[in-house]
């Protein structure tokens, strides 16, 4: 997938005006299973937005209010960091 490109399911719905056929209903219902590639697809995206912000005059305190976030969520969205919790079991001591 290339990084300035939706995933491959999703180009092709920006029409919602289409003709409600049964290829545009299989077309959703990929599109809908492809959730999470839109999901990693948005990430890098927000990723690389961020970091290019960072490069220019901009500092992470600049970009707090602007984004509505914490200077160390700047940070972690800079560094690729998700907030997900690690949804691992733990071994039993």
């Amino acid at each position: 997938m290339d990084r300035l490109e939706l995933p491959a399911s999703f180009p092709d719905l920006a029409n919602p005006t289409a003709e409600p056929t049964i290829e545009r209903a299989q077309a959703l219902g990929r599109a809908l299973k492809a959730v999470p590639d839109l999901q990693a697809w948005r990430r890098e995206q927000r990723q690389l937005t961020v970091c290019a912000l960072l490069d220019s005059p901009l500092t992470r305190e600049d970009l707090t209010p602007r984004l509505e976030i914490s200077p160390q969520r700047v940070a972690d969205i800079a560094s690729g960091h998700g907030r997900t919790k690690d949804k691992r079991t733990k071994p039993a001591a």
